[in-house]
């Protein structure tokens, strides 16, 4: 039977050696994702930053239009004042100067307000910015070797892949069965060496009728506990 067992033993290394890659590299695609979302959710930062500096330096300006526009219209009434005869329309040129005055006090202080908050945002943009540039776009070095890795890992699986099945063309059919289905629903190694009447897997001992079975080597005999396929100490 050993004979039959020797080429599961080479299989068995190859799916050892793929699930130690695949435990290897499992974090690797959350670790992108990661990596990724911080990125983007840098530059959406900046992005929104640059879009509500652009929004408030735009009515920054309208706020000025307005100013101009008030400063335009007082000095046309002032102009006006000079020629006017009658007291009542030249109280009520008065009133409105007084209250076009009124409006610009307002709309400058508005734009005062503005132009603190647009010197605001443009620190916040500069220290996200410098943040972004100095610990964060390095990071995208970070996923091309992640990806790398990753690529490598996938490669040497499938390389691993097609020895194996090269391998289970020499296999015993009947024993190869047994082996994948035992894969199905426990993780390598699948075959395990006894030391004495001991499970070199779980380290539990054997039943003395069944380590007889084993030593006998005539059918594939199961750890009764780990329920691994027990094999003699091959030296």
């Amino acid at each position: 039977m050993i004979d039959k067992i020797k080429p599961l033993l080479e299989i068995q290394n190859i799916d050892i050696r793929i699930s130690t890659i695949e435990d290897e590299f499992k974090e690797i695609p959350e670790e992108i994702s990661s990596i990724t979302y911080k990125i983007k959710s840098e530059e959406a930062k900046i992005e929104n930053l640059t879009e509500k500096i652009s929004s408030l330096e735009s009515l920054s300006k309208d706020f000025q239009i307005n100013i101009s526009d008030i400063e335009e219209k007082v000095k046309q009434i002032e102009e006006k004042l000079f020629s006017i005869k009658s007291a009542k329309e030249f109280e009520a040129l008065q009133k409105e100067t007084g209250d076009l005055k009124r409006k610009k006090l307002e709309i400058e202080d508005n734009q005062l307000k503005t132009m603190e908050e647009i010197e605001s945002f443009n620190k916040d943009f500069e220290t996200t910015k410098s943040n972004f540039e100095l610990e964060v776009l390095p990071t995208k070095d970070k996923i091309n070797e992640l990806e790398a890795a990753l690529n490598e890992s996938k490669d040497e699986i499938e390389d691993l892949n097609k020895q194996r099945t090269e391998l289970s063309k020499e296999a015993d059919t009947e024993f190869l069965k047994i082996y994948n289905r035992l894969s199905t629903n426990n993780n390598p190694p699948i075959i395990s060496e006894t030391t004495g009447e001991v499970c070199g897997h779980c380290n539990m001992k054997i039943p003395p009728q069944t380590y007889i079975k084993v030593l006998q080597g005539k059918e594939i005999v199961l750890a009764p506990c780990c329920k691994k396929i027990l094999i003699p100490k091959i030296d």
